[in-house]
C-alpha cells in the first residue's frame, strides 16, 4: 500500500510539473503573437520631388513646375536625404544653381532665391507692372517670355490750356509698347496634365479623372526688360492708365505700335 501510494505522489508530481510547462509555454507563445501584432513597421518610402528629366542649372522653379520638368514622387527611405524638398512649393521664388539628371531628387542647398541672380541685359533697365490676373495672362508667363504691352485709355491727356489731346471717342487701347523681355513674374500656374494638379505624368491620369480648377491670381506682377524712353512711357501708363500684356513669339517681327483715336480705331504713329 505504501509503495502504491509513493507511486501515485510520484505520478502527481510529474503531472504537475508538466501542466506547468504547458502553461508557461502558451503564455510565452501569447505574448510573442500579441508582441508581433503591436510593432509598427518603418516607412520605406518618403516623397520628394524629382525631375522628369535633365534641368540645366539656372532654371527657375516656377518654369520648372510650369514645364513639367519635376514630380513629387515617392523615394525610397535610405535614399532619403533631409535636405530633399517634399513638395513644390519649396521651389517657389527659386533658381536652379546646379544642373540635374533626369530622376534626380531636388534639394534646397541646390536653390537659391530667384531675386539675387535676375540679370538686367546691357543698357536696359528693369520695371514693375501690377496688372489683374487675367490681364497679366492668368499666371501662365514665366521669366524669359515676351509680351507686348497694351494700355487701356479712359480719360484724355490735357493741353496747359485745358483744351484735351487728342479729341478721341473713350475707352479706347493702345499698344503701347512691343517684344518686352519678362526677367520675373509673381506667380506662375502649373501644368494641368494630372489629376493631382501637379506637373506629375498625364500617363498616371484615369479617363474618369476630374481635373482641378485652375486657380487665376488676383493679381500679378512682372518684371520687365526696357529701355530708358520705354520705361518713362510706362511708368506714366501704370500711373494713369490700366495695363495688360500679350504674350508674343520671340523673333517674330512687332506689329506697328499706334495710338489709339477710338474703339477699334488706330493711326500708325509715323
Amino acid at each position: 500500500m505504501k509503495r502504491q501510494s509513493l507511486m501515485l505522489v510520484v505520478i502527481g508530481v510529474v503531472l504537475f510539473i508538466a501542466g506547468g510547462g504547458i502553461a508557461f509555454v502558451t503564455v510565452n507563445n501569447s505574448t510573442k503573437k500579441n508582441t508581433a501584432t503591436t510593432t509598427v513597421a518603418p516607412p520605406v518610402s518618403t516623397p520628394a520631388v524629382v525631375t522628369t528629366q535633365d534641368v540645366p542649372a539656372g532654371t527657375t522653379g516656377q518654369d520648372m513646375v510650369a514645364r513639367g520638368l519635376v514630380a513629387v514622387q515617392l523615394v525610397p527611405q535610405k535614399k532619403y536625404v533631409a535636405t530633399d524638398l517634399s513638395n513644390l512649393q519649396g521651389l517657389n521664388d527659386q533658381v536652379l544653381t546646379t544642373a540635374l539628371t533626369k530622376g534626380e531628387a531636388v534639394q534646397s542647398t541646390q536653390l537659391t532665391p530667384s531675386t539675387s541672380v535676375i540679370s538686367i541685359p546691357a543698357g536696359q533697365q528693369a520695371v514693375s507692372i501690377t496688372t489683374t490676373g487675367v490681364s497679366g495672362l492668368a499666371g501662365y508667363l514665366v521669366p524669359g517670355s515676351s509680351v507686348d504691352v497694351y494700355a487701356n485709355i479712359n480719360k484724355l491727356s490735357t493741353a496747359p490750356a485745358g483744351a484735351p489731346i487728342p479729341a478721341a471717342a473713350l475707352p479706347c487701347t493702345e499698344l503701347t509698347m512691343s517684344n518686352i523681355e519678362v526677367l520675373d513674374v509673381s506667380q506662375v500656374v502649373p501644368t494641368l496634365n494630372s489629376g493631382t494638379g501637379t506637373a506629375a505624368s498625364a500617363a498616371t491620369a484615369t479617363p474618369t479623372t476630374v481635373p482641378p480648377t485652375r486657380a487665376i491670381p488676383p493679381s500679378l506682377t512682372l518684371l520687365l526688360s526696357v529701355t530708358p524712353a520705354q520705361a518713362q512711357e510706362i511708368t506714366f501708363m501704370t500711373q494713369n492708365e490700366t495695363l495688360s500684356v500679350a504674350q508674343t513669339q520671340k523673333g517674330v517681327t512687332p506689329p506697328p505700335l499706334s495710338t489709339c483715336v477710338g474703339t477699334g480705331q488706330y493711326t500708325v504713329l509715323p
